[in-house]
């Protein structure tokens, strides 16, 4: 197998798409239920050719890849989708309700407000194309279970990342693939950091990461970019570090400390794992944006309860 696939389990794959020669950033995963496939997320639209070039060295087309699982319409995880589709005009998506009318029509929301929130790293992505209505299933309850051949899986609503964002587990290994609802984590520097980019929703990311809990997943399968054992004690950790994120950026700000990167800094004191990526400057470079992008998010959560009005 070569380097940019994984095979971590018998049935589960970890497309590396190397977007932007960045490591451990955007790697789909695949799932095998019997003769038929399912993708975890695509990436964005720059990615697609390295992952229908990795899908074609494992025997996935157009009659067996049955379905995408998007856990969020991020661009990171779905830009690339109607570009894929073209060429698999069989799959059918999961996706959350509300990402529904972003994916057919991805010029007037979902493109524009990346570029105003990413810049130039939405443009690297590459503007996503529009999904055809057909192609979509909408997820409209908070709850929604799926038997794919002999595999069973059980979706829940996940917001506080995205309020189009969905986890799900694979109820026969106990895997929980929960996107960005449990922030990123990083092989190579083995640490867990939160994903938390404004919008962020504090208080709904927490309730979410609880119901996860009340799953009991025995596995994590992030989004970026790994499956980790201990799923809960993971879970319990994230809260913990969310809380004490959010704290750090208060006293932060309380001491004109307002840049993302000075900021940066103070998180590094209190936080060992963050602390490893903050200081990379060349590897890791779309983990560290994400990182410090993270910042902003609770740098809007601190202003908006100290605002009187809100």
């Amino acid at each position: 197998m070569e380097k940019n696939i994984k095979h971590l389990d018998k049935i589960i794959w970890q497309l590396d798409l190397k977007v932007n020669n960045d490591r451990e950033f955007i790697a789909p995963y695949l799932i095998k239920a019997n003769d038929d496939y399912i993708i975890v997320d695509v990436g964005p639209t720059c990615g697609i050719p390295e992952l229908e070039r990795q899908l074609k060295l494992l025997d996935v087309n157009e009659n067996n890849l049955k379905y995408v699982f998007l856990t969020h319409i991020h661009l990171d995880h779905s830009g690339g989708l109607g570009t894929l589709l073209k060429n698999f005009p069989n799959t059918q998506v999961l996706v959350h309700r509300r990402g529904i009318p972003h994916l057919i029509d991805p010029d007037k929301v979902l493109w524009q407000s990346s570029v105003d929130t990413l810049g130039w790293v939405a443009k690297m992505y590459e503007k996503p194309e529009p999904v055809k209505e057909e192609c979509l299933v909408a997820l409209n309850d908070k709850t929604f279970e799926i038997k794919v051949n002999d595999l069973e899986f059980s979706w829940i609503e996940t917001p506080g990342h995205a309020s189009h964002h969905f986890s799900f587990m694979l109820e026969n290994k106990k895997v929980m693939f929960c996107g960005d609802a449990v922030g990123m984590f990083i092989p190579a520097l083995d640490i867990m950091v939160p994903t938390t980019p404004h919008p962020y929703r504090m208080e709904s990311g927490i309730e979410s990461i609880n119901h996860m809990i009340e799953r009991n997943p025995d596995k994590l399968a992030f989004a970026h970019h790994a499956i980790r054992s201990n799923a809960n004690e993971l879970m319990h950790q994230h809260i913990s570090q969310l809380e004490s994120w959010k704290d750090c950026v208060a006293k932060s700000l309380s001491n004109s400390i307002e840049e993302e990167e000075a900021i940066s800094l103070e998180i590094s004191k209190i936080d060992k794992d963050s602390e490893k990526l903050f200081i990379q400057k060349d590897d890791f470079g779309g983990l560290r944006r994400a990182l410090v992008s993270s910042i902003t998010g609770f740098k809007f959560i601190v202003l908006k309860d100290n605002d009187p009005k809100s």
